[in-house]
């Protein structure tokens, strides 16, 4: 199967690394672009913010600056202007005035814009009173203003969901890329693999002739590393088996005409008794032994006769002894 082999098991690991680093990396990255975009949200809102206190600042009549501020105001952002805690002035509509003065004024952060003449940023889940659900998380700036003489403060705010399309963008982008990090990956890994598989499918075939007697099997050496090396050290022992093998075969012949040119009968026994060699003189001695001068009838060669089985026993027991 795939998977117990060593291109399946190198691939898996190959593509979990690369995989859990292309997590670690994607998390950063989009945590990254996340703040990002938080930061050029909370920037277009301040520069909003700057030209709301712009146009109010070149107009005398509030009423008209304001109406200014909502034909230029980007859609996807909100404004709340305080000039006081009786005249303020919102692009949101059907909210409580009273409420969104008093949601600003006890805000510990928010606050500071009306108080102490600082400009100010949270994000934050935005009120109902702000027209909201208080699911819906935004950013809110806000910078000071001084209108007739009455110290007052500009609020701009817009939900998250306005930036995430961004986000969302970024997202898919780097999952696109992801994916194809990996189908190179995996490209990649299949030919490194294959390289290093090929020469080991061949010392297997080769291996499996050794074990058929073919000892003439060579593996072709193609590289200089430890693959390479292998493959030297397989011809190596290739030949040195071959060199054994045909000793082995030459101190069987000599052994077996030694035994044949012997005047002594030689026979060779297992430990159960049982004949595994004989020479010429000790053929003729068993069947000469094997005609029973008692029944008149030939009995078979393969029978030790009771003679010589007696002395095998004797020698056995003296040798347990």
């Amino acid at each position: 199967m795939f998977w117990k082999s060593v291109v399946g098991k190198l691939w898996f690991t190959i593509i979990l690394l690369f995989s859990f680093v292309l997590f670690i990396l994607t998390v950063l990255l989009l945590e990254f672009f996340h703040n990002q975009s938080m930061e050029e949200a909370k920037s277009s809102l301040f520069q909003t913010a700057e030209q709301v206190e712009t146009i109010i600042e070149k107009h005398s009549d509030i009423e008209h600056s304001i109406q200014i501020v909502w034909d230029i105001i980007d859609p996807n952002k909100d404004i709340v202007i305080i000039v006081d805690e009786a005249n303020i002035y919102s692009s949101l509509n059907d909210v409580n005035h009273h409420d969104v003065y008093q949601l600003f004024a006890n805000d510990k952060i928010l606050n500071e814009a009306l108080l102490n003449d600082k400009q100010v940023s949270e994000t934050t889940y935005l009120s109902s009173v702000l027209g909201r659900d208080d699911v819906t998380q935004g950013t809110i700036v806000g910078i000071p203003i001084n209108s007739g003489g009455k110290d007052g403060a500009i609020y701009a705010f817009q939900s998250v969901d306005s930036s995430e399309s961004t986000s969302a963008q970024t997202t898919i982008f780097i999952l696109i890329a992801v994916g194809v990090g990996i189908i190179l990956t995996t490209i990649f890994a299949f030919f490194l693999l294959s390289r290093v598989t090929a020469p080991l499918r061949k010392m297997r075939e080769a291996a499996l002739e050794l074990s058929r007697g073919k000892f003439d099997m060579k593996v072709p050496i193609l590289t200089n590393d430890e693959i390479g090396e292998l493959a030297t050290a397989f011809n190596q022992m290739a030949r040195q088996l071959k060199y054994n093998m045909t000793a082995l075969q030459q101190e069987k012949e000599n052994l077996s005409n030694i035994l044949i040119n012997m005047a002594d009968g030689v026979i060779m026994f297992n430990r159960d008794g049982d004949i595994l060699v004989t020479n010429p003189p000790a053929e003729d001695f068993l069947r000469y032994s094997s005609y029973d001068e008692v029944n008149r009838e030939h009995q078979s060669e393969k029978e030790v006769p009771e003679t010589l089985r007696s002395l095998f026993i004797d020698v056995k027991e003296t040798e347990n002894a």
